[in-house]
């Protein structure tokens, strides 16, 4: 009876292995990692198919359960055959030591490597675990990312370069903008003194013809009015005379000024009316009928816009 029990047990506990033992292999060859499992004297004692394919490990290696040939047919798909092989001899003489590191094929293939120790339930070394995972993908993201982060910082650079010369280029500008501003103000000083000084000189000239003329003209002209001369004559010279010391005057600058207003006949006929002249005396120094003066009479009242009534003579004495 006790041996039928014993025996039921043992089968259940069998059955529980079994079980536990076909989880693990199924969760070994659904791993995305291939995984290697070495004892202490470099035998494999389990690995999944993942590892076969990502070493193309032959199955007479397989067949044979030796890692130290497993490793031999794979140093030649390393860039650095040498710090592989001895990262390895390292950790399966440190049995308690971890790894982690990344391995370079010569196919352009990246490999991450993970190894920890195994310990039996005596905690005694019983091996070793590698896992091997494929992170080309990864490194190859991570070459194009630094690529492009090496791109920008150089298109950066290249656009802060031009940023600068363009800059350096709008202050040379603006500087030359501002020392043109400061030669035109400099012009404009200059022409302002100019007219100023222009100015001041016709005033001087204007005052020395109207002295001159007084000196030298209106005494002669004393004279001739003091001789016998005919009624003509004497109001043909008191209106000489009279042009020549108002010949700066007001009314002279502002019908000469308004040319192409007033005519040459308009200007002396308004002369000789600010002068006291009646229609009948300019009419004769002009040689004109006295309609003809009294036309011109009237067209100059229109274009000053005097109205009727209003002195044309007062109005011209007046005229600034």
């Amino acid at each position: 009876m006790d041996e039928r029990r014993s025996n039921s047990v043992l089968r259940a506990r069998i059955k529980e292995l079994e079980f536990t033992s076909h989880v693990l292999r199924v969760q070994q060859e659904v791993s995305l990692d291939g995984i290697l499992v070495v004892d202490s004297d470099w035998n494999m004692v389990s690995f999944n198919q993942r590892f076969v394919d990502m070493w193309q490990i032959p199955q007479r290696i397989l067949d044979s359960k030796d890692d130290r040939k497993s490793i031999n047919t794979v140093l030649d798909k390393l860039e650095d055959p040498e710090s592989f092989l001895a990262k390895v001899e390292y950790l399966m003489a440190h049995p308690a030591e971890k790894s982690r590191d990344v391995l370079e094929l010569c196919d352009g293939q990246y490999f991450e490597r993970y190894s920890a120790p195994i310990f039996d339930r005596k905690n005694q070394n019983a091996g070793r675990v590698w896992f091997f995972r494929d992170i080309t993908e990864i490194k190859e993201s991570q070459k194009r990312l630094q690529e492009q982060n090496q791109h920008l910082e150089e298109y950066v650079q290249q656009r802060t370069s031009q940023l600068k010369k363009v800059n350096e280029e709008l202050i040379k500008s603006r500087q030359a903008c501002i020392s043109h501003q400061e030669e035109l103000a400099n012009r404009n000083m200059g022409l302002v003194s100019l007219l100023e000084s222009l100015e001041v000189e016709k005033e001087f000239l204007e005052q020395k013809m109207t002295a001159n003329f007084r000196k030298s003209l209106i005494p002669l002209f004393e004279q001739l009015k003091e001789s016998r001369l005919g009624s003509s004559e004497q109001h043909l010279v008191e209106t000489i005379e009279y042009i020549l010391s108002d010949i700066s005057s007001s009314l002279s600058h502002s019908m000469e000024n308004n040319s192409d207003i007033f005519t040459p006949t308009e200007v002396k006929v308004a002369t000789f009316i600010k002068a006291g002249k009646t229609t009948k005396e300019i009419s004769a120094i002009l040689n004109s009928s006295s309609r003809t003066i009294e036309g011109h009479r009237l067209s100059i009242r229109k274009k000053f816009g005097l109205k009727s009534g209003s002195n044309l003579r007062v109005f011209l004495q007046n005229l600034q």
